[in-house]
């Protein structure tokens, strides 16, 4: 009777066996696609969080950093600002304090001349800086202009430096040269 039971079990219940499927060569490129694409993204996500992390602290490094600049008077921090450019490999002449037209210092790097206006703020930084930085750049022939700030930039100035392609140097990438030789 149990034998019996058995059959009808077998017959019922338990599948007979396949032979395992042999994957095709499209097959296993298909597979071999998704995988690495899976993968890829899964890469890409870890290293967006990783920068993300890394900005948040330039930022705040960046904030500590501008709220101890920003005890310097205006020429001490021109002074900084060509000690820190020439230790990022940069040839700097500061021009004179008063009639600089627009440039308190003209950097040189690899062929290229950047006039940059210095705002040793706590306030906002507005268009006449990039104004300032644009006629730096026009009266000693440079080929870049920059505003370097420890303050922070109004909308418009970052909409005329866009436009003019001015290089804005905020309290983050201020953070990010200085920490780049502190490591």
């Amino acid at each position: 009777m149990a034998d019996i039971f058995s059959s009808i079990k077998n017959c019922f219940f338990e599948s007979p066996s396949l032979p395992p499927k042999t994957e095709t060569q499209a097959e296993k490129n298909t597979r071999h696609q998704r995988e690495a694409l899976a993968f890829v993204k899964h890469k890409h996500r870890e290293a967006h969080a990783k920068n993300m992390q890394q900005e948040v602290w330039h930022r705040q490094y960046g904030k500590q950093k501008a709220a101890e600049l920003s005890q310097l008077s205006g020429a001490e921090f021109e002074e900084f600002l060509a000690g820190l450019f020439r230790q990022h490999g940069f040839h700097v002449e500061l021009t004179p304090t008063t009639g600089d037209y627009g440039a308190d210092l003209l950097l040189s790097k690899i062929g290229q001349r950047i006039a940059v206006q210095a705002k040793c703020y706590t306030g906002s930084v507005g268009v006449s800086a990039v104004q300032e930085a644009l006629a730096g750049m026009a009266y000693y022939g440079c080929q870049n202009a920059w505003v370097v700030t420890t303050g922070n930039l109004t909308p418009n100035a970052i909409e005329l430096a866009k436009k003019s392609h001015v290089r804005l140097v905020d309290t983050t990438e201020l953070g990010k040269l200085i920490q780049q030789l502190e490591t």
